[in-house]
């Protein structure tokens, strides 16, 4: 139902029953996005995100999480795998259609190619192709961690809420403002040693250490 009904909306879907059969469709027809159901039955869909985000042949795939669970819990362990969103089930096809939308939106990099290549410390960011350097490596960055990256690097050392942050990273206004904070650990593990630059101010919330 939920393929004839994306299909319908002008995607072009395909579909796989298990976390072999998904690896090996994503590996000869790459998705631009991908929909992964929590509860698979050969691997959790939350093992499954982690591989494709730790595999860098996919790790630049948006992927948004579909489950019954909606337990606070259960949504941060995914984001924390590196899940773009997350939706609970039930939903209806309209709200499922938004997120997919704004998920791409945030991968698509419209009108960046006007910005200049923004630099602090040992990091630099590429707006153009959405690329983020540290010292010279290519770091991997979901749609949310990039995202608020970007907008703390733009603040030029001025606080942003996680409020603000959270708005920023395309989170529903239903979710907790702790997802920042996962999102923030994420960023922080995966810029190395160039972790210092995002700097937490303690309540209020986080800015670039320039």
């Amino acid at each position: 139902m939920l393929s004839m009904n994306l299909s319908t909306a002008g995607y072009v879907v395909r579909t796989a029953a298990s976390g072999a059969e998904a690896m090996s469709v994503i590996r000869t027809d790459r998705p631009d996005l991908i929909l992964l159901d929590v509860m698979l039955g050969d691997i959790s869909g939350v093992k499954l995100a982690g591989k494709l985000k730790n595999t860098p042949q996919t790790a630049g795939i948006p992927i948004i999480m579909l489950t019954a669970k909606d337990s606070e819990t259960d949504m941060i362990v995914g984001l924390s795998m590196g899940a773009d969103d997350y939706v609970t089930k039930p939903f209806s096809t309209a709200v499922l259609v938004a997120r997919i939308e704004a998920v791409l939106r945030r991968g698509g990099g419209e009108g960046d190619s006007l910005r200049d290549i923004l630099t602090v410390g040992p990091v630099r960011i590429v707006p153009a192709s959405r690329e983020v350097l540290v010292e010279g490596g290519a770091v991997e960055l979901t749609g949310a961690e990039y995202n608020i990256l970007l907008a703390l690097v733009e603040a030029g050392g001025s606080i942003l809420s996680r409020d603000e942050l959270k708005g920023i990273s395309g989170a529903g206004r239903g979710d907790s403002e702790r997802i920042v904070d996962v999102h923030i650990a994420a960023l922080r593990k995966k810029l190395g040693r160039a972790k210092g630059i995002v700097k937490t101010i303690h309540g209020q919330g986080y800015r670039i250490n320039s």
